[in-house]
């Protein structure tokens, strides 16, 4: 073989290794899917620490997925422990949510939950008491039933929302996921 096709050949194979494994994001099967296991994957372009304690700011394609919950967004701040925040806002165009909201929650009970999704330009995610807070254009996806308003709130424990803002509240209600 010429030196000059050997060098081909690995400037070829030096390319296309990298490229392999810089497009592979194992453990995720879409962008809103959970982690494995107990595992929280955090991803961004710039994370920096702020001056409170357990405040850190995200910014460029922020991707959080945790075992039962994942958010997406443009930027992201994170208050608490990253493998457990108390609260997490994101912002994007749009940033999304998605959980797993478990229906029996008895010590011991096992089950994956139903699963909610949410868009909105601003999310905000209280952790600690399982509240949601969307604003601007925002839509709230649960049992099958597409909630759309300028705000959502949601309290995911009880399953209650409150809509309202800019242009009324639209219902999408489909009786056959009840």
């Amino acid at each position: 073989m010429s030196r000059h096709h050997i060098a081909k050949i690995t400037g070829l194979a030096l390319f296309c290794v990298p490229a392999l494994f810089w497009g592979i994001q194992p453990g995720f099967a879409g962008p809103l899917d959970f982690s494995s296991e107990d595992t929280v994957t955090v991803s961004a372009e710039r994370a920096w620490e702020s001056d409170e304690a357990d405040v850190i700011h995200f910014s460029g394609k922020f991707e959080l997925h945790a075992p039962d919950w994942s958010l997406l967004g443009d930027t992201a701040v994170v208050y608490g422990k990253l493998d457990n925040p108390d609260r997490v806002v994101v912002e994007g165009n749009p940033a999304r949510i998605s959980f797993l909201r478990h229906k029996d929650t008895s010590v011991g009970a096992t089950g994956s939950g139903e699963r909610i999704d949410g868009a909105a330009s601003y999310v905000e995610y209280f952790r600690a008491t399982d509240k949601l807070l969307m604003r601007g254009e925002a839509n709230l996806t649960r049992k099958g039933n597409t909630i759309v308003s300028e705000t959502i709130e949601y309290d995911v424990d009880a399953d209650r929302y409150s809509a309202g803002g800019n242009g009324g509240i639209e219902i999408q209600f489909n009786p056959e996921a009840d």
